[in-house]
């Protein structure tokens, strides 16, 4: 039996190792941008869309599942990714807009195969662009010790429920191994 799990744990392994050397799926890119519609594009709904709070039409996942952009969010964004907060002084606007439409020079190679099967509109990139320039000059953020500090008391708190949820279970029985043991004793 031993020798028959060991082939299924074999080809488990080369099934997983076939899966994740597949080629990343082709990629739909994104609508073009006109410069009309980067001017038209809502600092607000960029905001929204970047946290989530608005949703992308094609079903993507927000930005700030990978990404931070200043003091936005209450723990900021994720940590996965670079933090946004002045990347309109280190792109320029044409970079932007193709790593957003995975189109072009610039692309990246984390976002590619993420958004390969959910690319964003143009009303959706505009409105990220002017997000993501009005950002520029924010304080960057870093939470990651406010994260780990509600962590620990949170475990603290548990460790210490779990205590006084089960603080008399064992009492019982020792108590009865305690009063066996004394009436053995001579």
């Amino acid at each position: 039996m031993i020798h028959r799990s060991g082939k299924f744990f074999f080809v488990l392994i080369f099934a997983f190792l076939l899966v994740g050397c597949m080629s990343v799926p082709e990629s739909k890119p994104a609508e073009p941008v006109s410069a009309e519609t980067i001017a038209a594009g809502d600092v607000e709904n960029g905001r929204a869309l970047f946290m989530g709070n608005h949703h992308f039409e094609s079903g993507g996942p927000p930005c700030m599942g990978c990404h931070n952009v200043g003091e936005n969010g209450l723990l900021g964004g994720g940590a996965m990714g670079p933090d946004l907060t002045n990347v309109s002084t280190r792109r320029s606007q044409a970079e932007i807009l193709e790593i957003l439409s995975n189109a072009g020079p610039s692309l990246s190679p984390v976002m590619l195969p993420i958004y390969a099967d959910f690319p964003l509109t143009a009303e959706e990139q505009a409105d990220l662009v002017v997000f993501l320039e009005a950002s520029a000059g924010q304080p960057e953020s870093d939470k990651e010790l406010l994260v780990l500090g509600i962590s620990l008391a949170g475990f603290v708190a548990a460790i210490g429920a779990l205590g006084f949820i089960y603080r008399g279970r064992l009492r019982s029985v020792r108590r009865a191994l305690v009063n066996k043991a004394q009436k053995e004793l001579p």
